[in-house]
């Protein structure tokens, strides 16, 4: 008799601690979900200036890029020669180069 009062104090421990954890883990939940969303909206918008900042940097380099390939368009158009030169030589070279020697 002693062992079934003692297991039935056991069981209602044990479901007092299974009620009490749910209860917290519910508290956790909302607690973690709360912080969740501050962090959440905090970097929603440090995110959205990092896109900005890319597309910006992005529009930036394009524009060197064309500008540069405008100023050599215009060399060349001014000059070809030393660049149909320059571009022989280093086919040549490249040539030799990967050519070697054969005996």
């Amino acid at each position: 008799m002693a062992e079934k009062f003692e297991d039935k104090k056991i069981n209602e421990a044990l479901d007092l601690l299974n009620e009490l954890a749910k209860e917290k883990k519910a508290e956790l939940q909302g607690m973690v979900s709360e912080k969740y969303s501050h962090l959440k909206s905090a970097l929603g918008g440090a995110s959205e200036r990092l896109q900005d900042q890319e597309r910006e940097t992005f529009a930036q380099g394009e524009e060197k890029v064309r500008e540069f390939a405008f100023t050599i368009d215009e060399k060349v158009h001014k000059n070809p020669w030393p660049y149909l030169g320059g571009t022989a030589l280093g086919f040549l070279i490249l040539g030799l180069l990967l050519g070697g020697r054969k005996k």
